[in-house]
């Protein structure tokens, strides 16, 4: 007997080629695949108007169903009414006891340091502020020089800033439109009138900068996929090397960086202790999705984003419970139906398990 899968998304496109492939191998499964937004979810019907897919036609068809048994969350917030009205309508989502989620995300940026910084893994997360004010992040500036400031809720590099103090001014550099923008205040209050009128837009946390950069002046970072198999036990599924341009703050493959492969990497960069630092960063993955699910809620994958400083310490700089694919896409494309498969096996699995309600934890 068929279960149903939802792909929940704010705004459902089903010409969207992630959701088309899984659709496509969904066939060979005991799954009614869904395709919808909260917005279009009844509270008191417990019905969604949507799309479900006919494996026969190949086609999306729209439907009014009741809310699928299972539920994969693509969804991203932005600060629109509609969106915060879809985040509440996905909170009573995961609350209710017949529904089961894939994975229940994560908290930002911030919560999530507060409770990593106390695990066995703290000695891999960087110090990080959540900014009070203007004079809070003044203050920071003449301690730490360099810092890196985002808002707790950022994603893809959005509102990400560079700030440097010298003894002669403040310089502040951001990335827009793959472009780097610099702006120097020669005067401490033109700087607190600036940072004023930022931080009253967003809330943002704070860190001193990690010297992640090659000789040629590019930073980099160590992206890894992880999700479940079939069995519900986590795996690396793909790893790349994220170089941004030279002279950038940003390694996003959205704000112009490129992928490597590891062997790749290596290669153009020999003087590094690889052997050590694979080893290093294999003993972080094998404890991170556990500790993260141990704090907070079940989850299905994961984003992670390391950082390689100077001295070959690995700083774990970000985690997303809804990572983009990209990297399969550049340099796994053998793997490709195992990724698109992925979430019709790991429901699998779920509705095998037949399992009770589930303590929805910190999301």
């Amino acid at each position: 007997m068929n279960f149903s899968l939802g792909i929940m998304t704010l705004n459902p496109d089903p010409s969207q080629p992630y959701f088309n492939e899984i659709a496509r191998h969904s066939v060979s499964y005991p799954i009614d695949l869904h395709l919808f937004s909260p917005k279009d979810i009844s509270q008191t019907n417990e019905t969604v108007e949507g799309l479900i897919f006919n494996g026969k036609s190949g086609n999306w068809e729209k439907e009014t169903f009741d809310i699928p048994v299972y539920i994969y969350d693509r969804t991203f917030y932005d600060k629109s009414f509609q969106s915060r009205q879809a985040k509440a309508v996905v909170h009573w989502l995961k609350n209710l006891p017949h529904i089961q989620f894939l994975g229940y995300g994560l908290p930002n940026k911030w919560h999530l340091y507060e409770k990593l910084i106390d695990s066995p893994l703290s000695s891999y997360i960087p110090e990080t502020f959540l900014l009070k004010n203007h004079f809070h992040l003044f203050n920071l500036l003449i301690k730490h020089k360099d810092i890196i400031i985002k808002p707790v809720d950022g994603a893809h590099g959005f509102a990400v800033y560079h700030l440097n103090l010298s003894k002669s001014e403040v310089t502040v550099r951001t990335t827009k439109n793959q472009q780097i923008l610099k702006q120097s205040f020669p005067l401490k209050s033109s700087f607190l009138k600036w940072s004023e009128r930022l931080l009253e837009q967003y809330t943002f946390i704070a860190q001193k900068r990690i010297h992640n950069r090659t000789d040629g002046d590019t930073p980099f970072d160590i992206r890894i996929l992880m999700n479940k198999n079939k069995n519900g036990e986590w795996r690396e599924f793909q790893r790349a090397v994220r170089e941004g341009s030279e002279g950038g703050i940003l390694t996003n493959i959205s704000r112009g960086g490129s992928y490597f492969s590891q062997d790749d990497w290596e290669r153009r960069h020999p003087k590094a202790d690889w052997t050590f630092i694979k080893n290093e960063l294999n003993d972080i993955l094998a404890g991170l999705p556990h500790v993260l699910e141990q704090y907070f809620s079940p989850l299905f994958e994961l984003g992670i984003d390391v950082i390689l400083d100077r001295d070959s310490s690995l700083w774990i700089l970000d985690i997303n419970s809804k990572p983009g694919h990209k990297i399969v896409e550049a340099l796994g494309i053998e793997k490709l139906d195992a990724l698109h498969q992925s979430p019709l096996d790991y429901c699998e699995h779920l509705n095998s398990r037949a399992l009770p309600f589930l303590s929805r934890g910190d999301f």
